[in-house]
């Protein structure tokens, strides 16, 4: 039931994100990318999953697309449009310490939204 209230409360932040903006999502989707999921990655995920960083554990880095596409040991971790299904949305859920990601600070609820809220657009990602 926190899932689904979870990603219904994702699901209303689209337009809350984007109010006054010229440009909806649609028509931009790698800015909602960079402006507000880039920044939750590189706070929270580069530490230890980042090729920059010479960190890839469990095989997963996120600093690039190729990256989250390919995924870790336990195969890609987005699929895109299908939160319940992308692994990276199941690890910042879950409640098992050695499952949860990050494991040492739960990210909070506005970020595990916003992440949400990108898988379900798609998971635009610009970056090469």
């Amino acid at each position: 039931m926190r899932y689904v209230l979870s990603i219904f409360f994702a699901a209303s932040l689209i337009p809350t994100l984007f109010a006054g903006s010229p440009d909806p999502p649609a028509y931009e989707p790698g800015r909602f990318f960079l402006t507000q999921i880039l920044p939750i990655l590189e706070k929270r995920c580069y530490e230890c999953h980042s090729e920059a960083e010479d960190q890839d554990d469990g095989g997963l880095v996120l600093d690039t697309r190729s990256g989250w596409m390919k995924g870790g040991d336990h195969g890609p971790a987005v699929v895109p449009g299908e939160p319940r299904k992308s692994p990276l949305i199941r690890s910042i859920h879950s409640t098992d310490p050695g499952a949860r990601m990050p494991p040492e600070d739960p990210l909070p609820p506005l970020e595990i939204a916003l992440l949400q809220t990108w898988v379900m657009l798609g998971a635009p990602d610009p970056r090469p």
